[in-house]
């Protein structure tokens, strides 16, 4: 059987701080992250596709804005707290990890397939209503551009 593969992306402005690493991205540094969210399926809709990719980016943006402008760190960090007084809703906390490439292309991940388990429907800013059915798709892999010559994804095993 066939399957349909189709990629999202997304780029926000996002930093971080990794207080496990020895040298400097131990500090607030930041990357123009590009996010690419792969998803399969094996049917086409009633638009001859798996799925709209307007519909994608309204059911996914929140899930990937929160990086936008935003600090993401270890919540054992010692500057946590200075931050979250600074910008209470900048800060991305992570529990007892270190917010890598990595760990954020984890975190995306797990979110977008909480998404897809359970569906979505809205609307866009000009009233028409998207869907996307529960369980028809598959997130294949995130793939998180630290830079644009260096990248970390988390999916499904090749194994």
């Amino acid at each position: 059987m066939g399957v349909y593969r189709i990629c999202r992306s997304f780029t926000v402005e996002s930093g971080h701080m990794l207080s496990k690493h020895p040298e400097r991205c131990r500090y607030p540094h930041g990357h123009t992250r590009r996010i690419e969210i792969v998803l399969t399926g094996t049917q086409l809709n009633d638009h001859d596709m798996i799925v709209d990719f307007k519909a994608l980016k309204l059911a996914l943006e929140e899930t990937v804005e929160i990086f936008d402008h935003s600090m993401a760190v270890n919540s054992e960090d010692p500057m946590r707290k200075v931050l979250e007084t600074m910008a209470p809703k900048g800060v991305v906390v992570f529990d007892h990890t270190d917010p890598t490439t990595e760990v954020i292309a984890r975190d995306i991940f797990e979110s977008v397939q909480e998404i897809l388990k359970s569906g979505w429907s809205g609307k866009s800013k000009s009233g028409v209503r998207y869907e996307i059915p529960r369980n028809q798709l598959t997130v294949e892999r995130v793939r998180v551009y630290e830079t644009p010559h260096s990248w970390a994804e988390y999916g499904l095993s090749q194994l």
